[in-house]
């Protein structure tokens, strides 16, 4: 078993600083699980720390706790719209622009050689289409019938 935590920064309205005493990973340590801690916003961090957390627990290693540290970017409801009251423009700004996990992951493969602007560029256009058509897919969707609430429940 594998316990992943994305601790986004922000228990609803208060930083989890302000909430959350002491180190999160102590507390899988506490119960003997080995806890990894990484930066959330590095995909090849996050998946180094979880394949290395895969081969422990296929090798009959027990269990393990994975923290990634992330950012909410988005409120923590619906209705959450006026954020700047729990944190400040500039603060999302910097996760946004200097930590966001797409950009530092593409600066990466540019760097690497391994892909140039201009095709993340076309993925990007290519994935943006695909999204769409799936929320105009679900939008145009009709609703379930009554009967199949239950279905694929298995509890």
């Amino acid at each position: 078993m594998i316990y992943v935590c994305e601790n986004n920064c922000y228990n609803e309205y208060t930083h989890f600083s302000e909430t959350t005493a002491g180190d999160i990973c102590a507390r899988a340590t506490a119960f003997g699980v080995q806890s990894e801690l990484v930066d959330g916003q590095d995909v090849r961090a996050v998946n180094a720390a979880a394949n290395l957390l895969v081969k422990r627990a296929r090798a009959g290693e027990g269990p393990a706790f994975l923290l990634c540290n992330t950012y909410r970017y988005a409120g923590h409801h619906v209705g959450d719209i006026n954020r700047e009251y729990y944190r400040t423009k500039a603060e999302e700004l910097e996760w946004k622009t200097a930590r966001d996990p797409i950009q530092i992951h593409g600066e990466w493969l540019i760097e690497a050689g391994i892909a140039d602007a201009a095709t993340l560029e076309a993925l990007e256009i290519e994935m943006c289409a695909e999204i769409q058509a799936a929320v105009e897919f679900a939008v145009a969707a009709t609703y379930p019938a009554p009967e199949e609430v239950e279905m694929h429940v298995y509890a």
